[in-house]
């Protein structure tokens, strides 16, 4: 792909000329053109007036006050220049998502087209480029709201903007210099090969780019210098396969490691596939970058199994989590349904919150307490969980609950000691299933009834497995967008489904501790589960209404 610099651009009184007067108009001011003063247009400066002894109108003042002057070959024409200089203005209220052309301070921007622009009506797929039509293309000034519902006390400007994510039809990076780099991050979850495979396919076939390699377990594979080359025939089938293709690890984070040896392998565009930790680390690793005036951008595919991501509408593998939880859901019913005074514990993912438990509920029907992180609740006491089962036990002779593994901390009355920490400093918290086994035993027998508890933790069998078809498709769409942006240059970001549109969002948002995910009281679907389940808050302090 041949990359073109100019600074030269067409004299704005020619151009307007020509419009107007047609081609004897251009003509008539060709010599107009030839004898004016060669000029340069910068993309983040006001369109030279139409006429010299226009008074000139004062600029509006721009978003940073040191903004480099970015030029390009068709100022005019190119639409990466439209929408950077978009993104500076004061007027434009989308998210600013970093880009290397402002980290770099670039002064010539490359003209390079897009591989996947179709030249003709005619287009041929095969290879993966040349098919894609003008209108496929994401235009600047291309945004998703934060909120799509607004009542009558809403604000539009209050909702954030983010912007669009999709094929640009310039791009910052010739597909010829690009050697990418992908990583996953802490633990395994469905739909992480689908996600290698995707990158390592459309970076090779939509962009011809031949330099592709993961790291094998995580960030232990740049410290080791461990590196696979990736290409279509090694990852063709991996999507049908669980676990992880390269291998992932939780492991301490060396920002200024990491960059030295990615920039020794002269590694330029880095996918990392992780968690909240990974976009924390992500963002120090952005900021190194941009310290040491590096051509290197950084794009984070978030994941967590419990669903635990800010701002995005859910983590890809979360669907398949609720589909493979139904398994374990069925034996627990099929265990308590076959014996008299039975109690069935099922535990799920979900470390600071319950999504997992409380969507697997709702899909399962027949599950009769829920239990998640947000709200504590009394193991004692009249109006405590004990005796809730027990009665229900005497009067129903079956009990379900379903508990998410974090719920160890809203225990009010008693306390489950933590299991250390694990590679990535995490607490590693009690068994909650196993002491609300253990619990609910000794409390039954206390009271004369010989009842029967099973628990059933299938926490690493749900996350081992493939993603579902939903995921996939998820995945797929996810991988494509982060190296579409990418390519453009955006940086420092992360990519995801908001309002069920893909868009960028920038890693100090993501971070920021604004947008925590957690379930609320006034939750639709924990008010849906509560109607369902006809559980109390197990809190024997509450008043009654």
């Amino acid at each position: 792909m041949e990359s073109k610099n100019l600074t030269q651009t067409i004299n704005p009184l020619y151009f307007l000329g020509s419009l107007a007067l047609g081609t004897i108009g251009a003509a008539a001011l060709n010599a107009l053109k030839k004898a004016s003063t060669k000029t340069t247009h910068s993309i983040f400066e006001e369109n030279i007036s139409a006429s010299a002894s226009a008074p000139q109108s004062p600029k509006k003042p721009m978003k940073k006050q040191d903004i480099n002057k970015l030029i390009a070959k068709n100022a005019n024409e190119n639409e990466l220049v439209k929408e950077l200089k978009n993104l500076e203005e004061i007027t434009c209220e989308i998210e600013r998502v970093s880009n290397l052309a402002y980290d770099l301070k670039l002064q010539v921007l490359p003209l390079n087209v897009n591989p996947m622009l179709g030249n003709s009506n005619y287009r041929s797929v095969f290879g993966g480029e040349g098919f894609l039509p003008e209108t496929a293309f994401v235009n600047h000034d291309c945004y998703i709201l934060q909120y799509p519902n607004f009542g009558p006390n809403d604000l539009l400007s209050r909702t954030k903007r983010w912007l669009r994510s999709g094929p640009r039809k310039h791009l910052l990076f010739n597909p010829d210099e690009v050697k990418a780099g992908i990583v996953v991050v802490g633990g395994l979850l469905p739909g992480l090969n689908v996600i290698i495979r995707e990158l390592t396919m459309c970076l090779f076939y939509n962009y011809k780019v031949q330099s592709i390699y993961g790291a094998k377990y995580g960030y232990n594979g740049i410290y080791n210098n461990e590196w696979i080359k990736l290409d279509p025939k090694l990852v063709k089938t991996i999507h049908h396969q669980g676990g992880c293709f390269l291998g992932t690890a939780r492991s301490k984070f060396d920002g200024d490691m990491i960059i030295g040896e990615l920039t020794k392998n002269g590694i330029n565009q880095v996918y990392l596939i992780g968690g909240l930790g990974c976009m924390r680390s992500a963002q120090k690793l952005h900021t190194i970058i941009k310290e040491r005036n590096l051509k290197i951008s950084i794009v984070v595919i978030p994941k967590s199994i419990e669903n635990e991501i800010p701002i995005i509408d859910k983590s890809f593998g979360f669907e398949t989590a609720i589909e493979e939880a139904q398994n374990p859901l069925k034996a627990a019913y099929q265990e308590t349904h076959s014996k008299r005074y039975s109690v069935g514990i099922v535990r799920l993912w979900g470390t600071h919150t319950g999504f997992l438990a409380l969507n697997a509920s709702l899909a399962f029907r027949s599950v009769n307490i829920c239990l998640v992180p947000e709200f504590e609740f009394d193991l004692f006491g009249d109006k405590g969980l004990l005796q809730y089962v027990y009665q229900r036990l005497q009067h129903k002779g079956t009990c379900i609950i379903v508990v998410a593994e974090g719920t160890a901390s809203s225990l009010r009355d008693c306390k489950i000691n933590d299991k250390g920490r694990d590679a990535s400093g995490n607490v590693k918290q009690g068994d909650i299933g196993q002491f609300l086994k253990n619990a609910i035993l000794q409390f039954t027998r206390e009271k004369g009834l010989n009842a029967e508890v099973k628990y059933i933790d299938p926490q690493y069998m749900i996350r081992a497995g493939k993603a579902n078809s939903l995921d996939s498709k998820l995945c797929s769409q996810l991988a494509q967008n982060s190296i579409h942006a990418s390519m453009a240059g955006f940086t420092g970001f992360a990519v995801g489904h908001v309002s069920n549109k893909t868009c960028m969002i920038p890693l100090n948002e993501m971070n920021s501790g604004d947008y925590a995910n957690r379930i609320t009281p006034s939750n639709i679907s924990w008010q849906r589960l509560l109607a369902g389940t006809g559980q109390p808050s197990f809190l024997n302090d509450e008043q009654d209404i």
